[in-house]
């Protein structure tokens, strides 16, 4: 079967959503293909919480699809500062989709290229059906740029040296947190915790927890990580658990399924810690585990503009910026520094850098644009603007751009 579309996204996380939305409200006809049967990828299936820093002093720097999540969000009591509900973030996201196709349960398996475009994509469906997706313009929004890889894009994964991967984590959520008891812990040692936790804090997230994971593992805890940590969730006594992690190449399907598996066994490692030696867990329990691996940066295709570590510490702006962020370089690394303390520090928010359009769209395909984790950028880069908000703002700005041209993304750099 044929399928003909104006625009053809790949992927149905938060870029891809963003993507499709805008390029609909634009005026074009729009397919969405997402691998899975949820909507919303790593903020809703994969459990990932909070939206990272997407403010600077008083201002709102993301875009203004990301801010009707924000303001759809309050409106169902769905969100606690930059704290959300997953499952009411689905049912938003779903609504944003009525005046777009999604076809879910199905992955690319094949492209036709011809010269610098991307002519059809070959797609099979969990029930083994075929179709031919047709269009001028595609969106790789898959996290794992699977439709750029499949089309032959170049592309580089793991970091520049050694070619390592971040760290892989399943989340989780623990209900039934007795919140007085963590913030007594934290004002009675303040030392036993990272530098930016604090009692006073209007969302309660902690990281810490220090002299706990050392007894734990004295009395012969196999804990995976030096930590704890949590950030409280909407809801009553309710939290999300980012502390599982396993390092693994992010390309390898083998290697992903093993810690797909190891990590579960993490899961029930750090529920059984939490419940026996930390304040304020003793009744708590899982309520839910994440649908999806954490994956935080696998392939990153390569753009007509490679976006780096330094264009976020030195704060660039671009003439063809689109996309505003201050969330900063954050890498998952294997080693652990001798005092976990000095792991995280307190971050300093003075400016913006901006993302531009370049970085979004494929240097190999006039028709392509690459948005979300799988962008342009360098390991560093990519570690800073991988964070929901910011990848939100890289669909919204695709999908705009897609509303405007007819056969090419190169066609905003002609104008």
């Amino acid at each position: 079967m044929i399928l003909n579309y104006d625009v053809a996204i790949f992927g149905g996380g938060i870029a891809g959503v963003s993507a499709a939305v805008t390029a609909a409200r634009g005026g074009k006809n729009v397919i969405l293909i997402e691998q899975s049967a949820v909507i919303g990828g790593n903020a809703t299936g994969g459990l990932v919480n909070p939206f990272m820093r997407f403010w600077l002093n008083d201002e709102i720097l993301c875009g203004s699809f990301f801010k009707e999540l924000l303001e759809e969000l309050r409106e169902k009591d769905a969100i606690w500062q930059n704290c959300f509900d997953s499952e009411i973030l689905r049912l938003v996201l779903m609504q944003k989709l009525e005046n777009v196709t999604i076809l879910f349960r199905t992955i690319p398996i094949s492209v036709v290229t011809s010269d610098n475009r991307i002519k059809s994509v070959t797609v099979k469906s969990a029930l083994g059906n075929e179709y031919t997706v047709v269009s001028p313009l595609f969106i790789d929004a898959t996290g794992d740029g699977s439709l750029s890889y499949i089309a032959g894009c170049s592309f580089e994964s793991g970091d520049e040296l050694k070619h390592e991967n971040q760290g892989t984590t399943l989340m989780f959520v623990l209900a039934n947190v007795n919140f007085d008891k963590v913030l007594s812990s934290v004002r009675d040692d303040p030392e036993n915790f990272f530098p930016w936790v604090s009692p006073s804090q209007k969302v309660i997230s902690v990281g810490g927890y220090f002299k706990e994971v050392r007894k734990a593992r004295e009395n012969g805890l196999n804990y995976p990580v030096d930590y704890f940590f949590f950030t409280q969730l909407p809801g009553n006594g309710r939290v999300t658990v980012n502390t599982t992690h396993v390092w693994v190449k992010t390309t390898d399907d083998f290697e992903i399924s093993k810690a797909i598996k190891e990590l579960h066994k993490q899961v029930e490692t750090v529920y059984v810690f939490a419940k026996k030696y930390v304040p304020g867990f003793e009744e708590s329990y899982i309520e839910k585990i994440s649908t999806y691996l954490g994956v935080r940066e696998s392939r990153r295709v390569a753009g007509l503009y490679q976006f780096s570590g330094e264009d976020v510490t030195e704060k660039k702006k671009f003439e063809d910026g689109v996309v505003k962020a201050v969330y900063g370089v954050d890498v998952h690394k294997k080693e652990e520094k001798t005092n976990p303390r000095d792991n995280n520090a307190i971050p300093r928010y003075e400016d913006y850098y901006e993302i531009p359009i370049r970085s979004l769209i494929s240097k190999e395909f006039e028709n392509l644009g690459i948005v979300g984790r799988n962008f342009s950028g360098t390991f560093l880069g990519q570690s800073a603007a991988r964070i929901m908000p910011t990848c939100a703002d890289m669909g919204e700005a695709i999908g705009k751009l897609a509303g405007k041209v007819r056969l090419s993304f190169y066609e905003i750099l002609e104008r």
